[in-house]
């Protein structure tokens, strides 16, 4: 499981002194329109003019970072929303835009310092509690992150992501029957992302409701037939139910798409077993032992020799 993806970056026009059709103002106009089509390169060139034109203003230079992070030019854009921030420290959105870039660079602690800092110039910014909240997830600070999300949630009821990364933290928790709730919150606010059936499935699987894990796990393979996790998942609940034949099917499907699976070979051998065939157990066993599975090479010595 992993959380979801970060929010995007958002363009913004600062209010200036300067006068509404100003060359400046025009060619940041020109810019966004620009980079709103896709054609980022011309949209940069207009920022790069009313730069030029004027070097103390802020409105430029925050549009040009925005680009360059949709480029995934990480640290010019940080370099742009720290100008920002130097002309215009008391505005939280160059903050929160700084840490998304650090966010995407994995400096997750420098991130956080940029959200706290918009937070603090924006108590509702519900986008930096909850993207806060992922950075910590990420340095496997559940409890910490559990509350970002929270908070986004309470200026946000209907925040879907915060909801599944909040379950996410919860299932990391083992506060099982928490992170069902949240999963069914975001599966009935949203019923067409695979991962929140699959992490759903997993929460369940761990709380030994299997029947219930196997039904999750189907519907998150109707709509993504290629998560192989997700598929391993159905498999191993299987195992568990005594399914043997159908959790060999789904391990099938695995070896077949990826054969240096280690794990699905394993399995699959285990389900041969209990199938009574054993040869066809001990074969892919020897498979998985040789792409470093210690289990299957536990089993090879128990039964195959």
């Amino acid at each position: 499981m992993k959380t979801v993806l970060l929010l995007p970056f958002i363009f913004l026009v600062f209010h200036s002194a300067h006068a509404q059709f100003s060359a400046q103002k025009e060619l940041v106009s020109s810019g966004i329109l620009k980079a709103k089509m896709g054609d980022y390169k011309e949209a940069i060139r207009d920022f790069d003019k009313a730069i030029a034109l004027d070097t103390n203003e802020a409105e430029a230079y925050y549009n040009r970072g925005i680009v360059r992070s949709e480029l995934q030019n990480y640290p010019g854009a940080i370099l742009d929303f720290t100008r920002v921030i130097k002309l215009k420290p008391s505005h939280a959105e160059p903050y929160y835009n700084r840490g998304l870039a650090k966010d995407y660079m994995r400096d997750f602690r420098g991130a956080i310092e940029d959200y706290n800092t918009a937070v603090s110039l924006k108590s509702d910014y519900v986008d930096a509690y909850h993207n806060r909240g992922l950075a910590r997830y990420d340095l496997g600070n559940f409890e910490e992150a559990m509350r970002d999300f929270t908070r986004a949630i309470g200026y946000k009821p209907d925040f879907i992501e915060a909801f599944y990364n909040r379950g996410l933290c919860r299932f990391n928790l083992d506060d099982l029957l928490g992170a069902i709730q949240d999963f069914n919150v975001a599966i009935g606010l949203d019923t067409t992302q695979y991962e929140y059936f699959s992490s759903r499935g997993a929460a369940k699987a761990a709380a030994r409701q299997f029947e219930e894990a196997v039904w999750d796990f189907s519907i998150a393979l109707s709509i993504n037939p290629k998560d192989l996790n997700t598929r391993m998942n159905l498999a191993l609940a299987y195992m568990y139910l005594q399914r043997y034949q159908d959790a060999l099917v789904e391990y099938d499907l695995v070896v077949y798409t990826d054969p240096t699976v280690a794990e699905a070979l394993a399995n699959r051998g285990v389900a041969k077993n209990y199938l009574e065939d054993k040869s066809g157990a001990c074969e892919d066993w020897e498979k998985a032992s040789e792409l470093g599975s210690e289990k299957a090479k536990q089993y090879l010595l128990k039964i195959c020799e």
